[in-house]
C-alpha cells in the first residue's frame, strides 16, 4: 500500500484539491444542460470530505474504491432526489428515482430515446464524485499530482466543447490552480527530501512559491491562450481514423440524453440515431456544400429513421460495414431505377456525415454504412429479382453514410445512388405485398395516437383503392391544411404531438409534416419512414451545381412498394411538390421546381420565415431564469453561471468563508501565541518565522545575536524585547546547566522583573503589523 501523505503537514495541498474539485463541479453546474444541474455542488462537497478521509484511512485500495463507488452512488441518489417535489415522501422519492434509473437503463440496452433529464443529473453527479475521488487518492495516496489534475480537466474540456454555455472562465481557473497544485506540491516533496537530509530553509518558503507560481502560471495560460498555433492536430490529420467512431459516440449520448439543451450547433454534421420533435428552429444562410448531379437532384439524404416513440425518431439500423472505395455491401435492386453520380463539395472543415441521394449503391472514398442485414438470401429475394452482390452482408438499403476521416474544405467525394423513375402508373398498380420485414419495422405506432388521427386518415383516403393515391392524398391535405411556420412551440407535455398539430395549432414545419403523414400512413397499414438531410438549394445554371445553405435543412417520407422500394413524397408546403411521369413514354424529370399557381397554396402567406430546419433546439432551457452572464476584456469569452448554480452555492461558498476565516484564525493565533508549558525554543522559532515573513532574510549561519540585530534594525522600538527572547533561547540552549535549567523550561516565568513572556506579548504585534505592511502595495503602506 501506497504511503499517505500528511495533510496536516500539506494543508495548501489539500485546500488547492478541494478547490479543484469544486472548479470541476461549479463548472458543470454553469453548462447550462438542464434546469436543477447546480444542486451537484452538494456531490462536490460531499466527494472532498470523502475521499479525503477514505485516503487518510488504513484501508487497502480496492476496498476504499468500493466504499468510495457505493457511497457516491448513494450520495448522488439522494442529492437528485431533492429535485423531486417536496411533497413526496423520503420513500417515494427513492422509489420514483430507482423506477426512472430502470426505465433508463431498458432504454439505452433496447436501442430507445430517453428524454429524462434527471437522470443526466444523476449520472454528472457520479462522474464529479468519481472524479474528486480520483483527485484526492491520486495526490494523498498515490503521490502522484498529474494523473490527479487530469481526470477534472478532461470533464470541464468535454463540457468546455458541448455544452450550450460557455465555461471557458471556469476552464481558466481550473488550468491556474492546476498550475499552483503542481508547484505546491513538488515544494511539498522537496520540503521532505531536505528535512531528511537536515538541509535548513525558511519557514515562509511555500508562500513565495505560490505567489511566483501564480504569476508564472498566469503568463504561461496568457501566452497559450493568445499565441496562434503553427498547426492544428486537424493539418496533421492525428484523429482523423478517430472522428467517424467519436461522433457515433455523440449519436448516442443524443440518444440516451434526448431532451438536454445542447448548443445551437451547424445543422450540417449534427445528424445522428435519433432526432427530437422539438420547438422553434434556428436558421442561417451559410454554406453548407456544393452538389453536382448528372440529372436535376432533389434532397441529399443524411439519415433515415424507422421508430417513432411518440417524442420523435429514432433509426434501430445497428449492422455497420465497410462501404466504398472497393467494399461492396449486397444490395437489392429494385424495378425502374437508374443510375446516378454525384459529386459533394463541402464548405467546412471536419464534417464526416456522407450525403447522398436515395439508395445509395456505391461510394469514391472509404467509409461505415449503416444498415438492417436481413436474416438470409431467401428472405432477401422477396425484395427484388437481383442483387448487387452476392456475398453477405445482406442489407435491406444503406440508411446512413459516415466517413472514416473527416472532410476538409473544398473537399470532394462521389456517390452512386439508384434512383427511382417509376411512373404513377406503376406505383398506382404495385399492391400491397409487403415483405414480413417491412411491416414489421414500418408500420409501428406509439400508444399515444388518438382517435380522431387515425379517422383522419380513413377519411382522407377511403376515395381511393391503391396505397399511392392513398399516399398523395395525406401528402395534399397536408400542404393545404397546414400553415407553415419554423417558429411554432414545442407541444405541450401529456399531448400527442400529430394530433397537436392537425387539429390544435395547424402549423407546422418539416418535422411535424413528416412525422403527421407516416403516422396517418401507417395508421392504414401502409409502410413510411421518416428521412432528414437537405432540400436541394438553389440552381446555378453556369457551374451546373446546386448551392446548399443551412437554411435548406429539411426532412421528408419516403413510402414502401412493391418491387420498387422506397418512394419520396413531400409533404412540406414550403418545399416544391414531387411531380412524377404517368407513364414510360411520358418520363419527365424526378423533381419539378414548383406547383403550377392554381394548385396549392400561396406560399408567401403560409410560409412565414422560410424553410425549415430539422435540428432539434430545446426550448426549455433555462426555465428557472436567465443564467447570470458578463463578458471577459481581452479574453473574448462570457462568463455565464445558471441561477440554480448560484442559488446552491451562495450558502455553500459563504460557509466555506466563514470556516476558512475561523481556521484562519485558529491557525494564525497557533503560530504567533504561545501557550503554558511551551518552551523558549519555540519562542524564538516563531520569531524567527514572522521575521521571514516580514521580509527578513535569516541565514543558517548566522548565530542567534546576529539574527537578533538584523530584527532590530528592523524594529528599533523593540531592542529590548527582542534582545530578552534571544538572550533567554541562548542561555537555555547553550547553557543548559546554569541555575540548573534546561531548554524546555516554560517562558511563563513570571518570577523575573522582565519575563519572556511579557516580552513576546509586545513583540509579536509589532511584529505581525510589519509583516501585514510588507505584502500591501507601496501606495497603501502609508
Amino acid at each position: 500500500m501506497d504511503r499517505p501523505i500528511a495533510i496536516d503537514k500539506a494543508r495548501s495541498v489539500l485546500i488547492l484539491t478541494a478547490a479543484l474539485v469544486m472548479i470541476v463541479t461549479w463548472g458543470i453546474g454553469a453548462t447550462g444542460w438542464t434546469k436543477g444541474l447546480g444542486i451537484v455542488t452538494f456531490v462536490g462537497l460531499g466527494s472532498v470530505i470523502i475521499s479525503v478521509m477514505l485516503a487518510r484511512s488504513i484501508l487497502p485500495g480496492p476496498v476504499a474504491h468500493l466504499f468510495s463507488l457505493i457511497i457516491g452512488i448513494g450520495w448522488s441518489f439522494w442529492v437528485t432526489s431533492r429535485l423531486l417535489p417536496a411533497t413526496y415522501t423520503w420513500l417515494e422519492r427513492w422509489q420514483n428515482l430507482a423506477f426512472r434509473l430502470q426505465s433508463w437503463y431498458e432504454r439505452a440496452m433496447e436501442g430507445g430515446t430517453s428524454y429524462d433529464n434527471l437522470m443526466f443529473i444523476f449520472q454528472m453527479g457520479v462522474i464529479i464524485w468519481v472524479t474528486g475521488y480520483l483527485m484526492v487518492w491520486f495526490l494523498f495516496r498515490s503521490g502522484k499530482v498529474w494523473p490527479a489534475i487530469v481526470p477534472g480537466g478532461l470533464v470541464l474540456l468535454i463540457n468546455l466543447y458541448y455544452a450550450p454555455n460557455d465555461i471557458s472562465f471556469w476552464f481558466l481557473v481550473y488550468l491556474m490552480v492546476s498550475l499552483l497544485l503542481v508547484v505546491r506540491f513538488n515544494l511539498y516533496s522537496q520540503q521532505n527530501k531536505w528535512r531528511s537530509e537536515g538541509v535548513f530553509f525558511r519557514p515562509d518558503i511555500s508562500l513565495d512559491f505560490l505567489r511566483d507560481g501564480f504569476i508564472f502560471s498566469a503568463l504561461i495560460i496568457a501566452f497559450a491562450w493568445f499565441t496562434p498555433p503553427v498547426v492544428d492536430a486537424k493539418t496533421l490529420g492525428l484523429f482523423d481514423d478517430f472522428e467517424g467512431s467519436w461522433r457515433d459516440m455523440q449519436g448516442e449520448w443524443n440518444r440516451l440524453f434526448a431532451d438536454l439543451n445542447y448548443r445551437d450547433r451547424r445543422a450540417f454534421d449534427s445528424f445522428g440515431a435519433s432526432l427530437k420533435l422539438g420547438g422553434p428552429r434556428q436558421l442561417t444562410d451559410e454554406p453548407v456544400m456544393d452538389v453536382k448531379v448528372e440529372g436535376i437532384g432533389r434532397y441529399w439524404r443524411a439519415v433515415v429513421y424507422d421508430y417513432y416513440s411518440g417524442d420523435g425518431w429514432l433509426t434501430r439500423n445497428e449492422d455497420r460495414a465497410d462501404f466504398g472505395a472497393g467494399d461492396r455491401v449486397a444490395l437489392p435492386i429494385f424495378e425502374a431505377r437508374e443510375v446516378v453520380t454525384q459529386t459533394y463539395t463541402s464548405h467546412r472543415n471536419g464534417s464526416t456525415v456522407l450525403y447522398a441521394m436515395a439508395n445509395p449503391i456505391d461510394l469514391d472514398r472509404s467509409a461505415k454504412a449503416t444498415f438492417s442485414a436481413l436474416p438470409d438470401v431467401d428472405t432477401a429475394k422477396t425484395l427484388s429479382p437481383n442483387w448487387s452482390e452476392v456475398t453477405e452482408p445482406w442489407a435491406e438499403e444503406v440508411t446512413y453514410i459516415r466517413s472514416n476521416s473527416t472532410i476538409d474544405q473544398d473537399e470532394s467525394y462521389q456517390v452512386v445512388s439508384a434512383i427511382s423513375r417509376a411512373t404513377v402508373n406503376q406505383l398506382q398498380n404495385a399492391g400491397s405485398d409487403y415483405p414480413v420485414w417491412i411491416t414489421e419495422r414500418y408500420l409501428q405506432l406509439p400508444d399515444s395516437i388518438t382517435r380522431r388521427t387515425r379517422e383522419l386518415a380513413v377519411e382522407l383516403t377511403e376515395p381511393y383503392d391503391n396505397n399511392f393515391d392513398k399516399a398523395r392524398a395525406i401528402e395534399r391535405y397536408l400542404r393545404q391544411t397546414l400553415t407553415y411556420n419554423e417558429g411554432i412551440s414545442a407541444p405541450p407535455a401529456g399531448v400527442d404531438k400529430v394530433d397537436y398539430i392537425l387539429f390544435d395549432t395547424k402549423e407546422a414545419y418539416c418535422d411535424y409534416y413528416a412525422t403527421s403523414m407516416i403516422v396517418m400512413l401507417r395508421s392504414l397499414g401502409i409502410p413510411a419512414r421518416f428521412v432528414a438531410g437537405f432540400a436541394r438549394g438553389s440552381f446555378d445554371s453556369e457551374t451546373g451545381v446546386y448551392h446548399v445553405l443551412n437554411r435548406d435543412a429539411h426532412s421528408w417520407v419516403e413510402v414502401y412498394f412493391p418491387q420498387y422500394g422506397w418512394i419520396e413524397f413531400e409533404p412540406t408546403a414550403s418545399q416544391p411538390n414531387i411531380i412524377r411521369p404517368t407513364s414510360p413514354e411520358d418520363e419527365g424529370s424526378l423533381a419539378s421546381r414548383a406547383l403550377p399557381a392554381d394548385t396549392g397554396p400561396d406560399l408567401e402567406e403560409n410560409f412565414p420565415g422560410g424553410q425549415g430546419d430539422n435540428i432539434p433546439i430545446n426550448d426549455e432551457a433555462f426555465a428557472d431564469g436567465a443564467p447570470f452572464a458578463f463578458n471577459l476584456p481581452f479574453i473574448g469569452t462570457q462568463i455565464s453561471v445558471s441561477r440554480s448554480t448560484v442559488n446552491g452555492s451562495v450558502l455553500v461558498v459563504g460557509l466555506a468563508v466563514i470556516a476558512g476565516v475561523v481556521v484562519g484564525r485558529m491557525w494564525w493565533r497557533s503560530q504567533t501565541q504561545i501557550k503554558p508549558g511551551e518552551s523558549v525554543a519555540t519562542l524564538y522559532s516563531r520569531m524567527i518565522k514572522i521575521a521571514g515573513w516580514m521580509g527578513l532574510s535569516m541565514r543558517p549561519w548566522q548565530t542567534p545575536y546576529e539574527q537578533a540585530a538584523l530584527l532590530q534594525r528592523s524594529l528599533p522600538t523593540c531592542q529590548r524585547e527582542i534582545y530578552s527572547i534571544t538572550n533567554e533561547y541562548v542561555h537555555h540552549t547553550f547553557s543548559p546547566h546554569k541555575n540548573g535549567t534546561n531548554p524546555d523550561t516554560s517562558v511563563y516565568d513570571t518570577n523575573q522583573p522582565y519575563s519572556t513572556y511579557t516580552a513576546w506579548h509586545r513583540l509579536r504585534p509589532m511584529m505581525v503589523k510589519s509583516a501585514v505592511r510588507k505584502r500591501l502595495p507601496r501606495w497603501l503602506r502609508r
